[in-house]
């Protein structure tokens, strides 16, 4: 599957599952998580995935768009390679006007089963850690998908000949679109 780009900020991306669960990512703008990444899922998910490709009935759908459409709109290619060497590709346009929406409903089961939200678009969590020994402790407000992340986040910046103890705290949910874990303030 891969994620076209559209006039705006829409995520950039492409994802590829083989028989084996064996995903590969490649972020490439307005995405959390830019670059390649690589992760497997169980092989109950493709069992899912490979079942939601029949129930939908991918090999026989035929995309009919009609004469209607918006500019500046995203497109979703994706792409089937089947187990007889046949291979079916979808370029789905999302400026066409369709009747249904069957197509974008089965895009969205799949990204789902794949796991790419935490790639894409997590949701963020602010964090205000505290260096818990220091006499003048770091404080740092970091905007991230998780705990450890806000953590490593700020490791990096501060490097120390021991390993720091921090104090967390979760203290808001972030609003606004971060394409990537960010430290917001600090100071020491």
């Amino acid at each position: 599957m891969h994620r076209k780009m559209c006039y705006g900020t829409c995520p950039v991306y492409s994802v590829t599952v083989d028989n084996e669960g064996n995903v590969n990512y490649n972020g490439e703008m307005f995405v959390y998580k830019s670059g390649e990444h690589h992760w497997k899922i169980s092989k109950k998910k493709v069992k899912q995935l490979n079942d939601l490709i029949e129930e939908f009935g991918f090999k026989s759908f035929i995309y009919e768009p009609g004469d209607e459409f918006i500019t500046d709109c995203p497109s979703c290619i994706t792409t089937v390679k089947y187990s007889n060497g046949e291979t079916k590709e979808i370029d789905h346009y999302y400026g066409h006007i369709l009747v249904d929406d069957s197509l974008t409903v089965f895009e969205k089961k799949i990204e789902r089963i794949i796991g790419t939200k935490k790639y894409v678009n997590p949701k963020l969590y602010i964090y205000q850690l505290e260096e818990k020994v220091s006499e003048s402790p770091i404080k740092c407000i970091v905007i991230s998908a998780s705990e450890k992340e806000a953590i490593d986040l700020v490791e990096k910046e501060y490097i120390k000949s021991e390993p720091l103890k921090w104090r967390v705290q979760k203290i808001g949910i972030a609003t606004d679109d971060y394409y990537e874990p960010v430290i917001f303030m600090k100071g020491i």
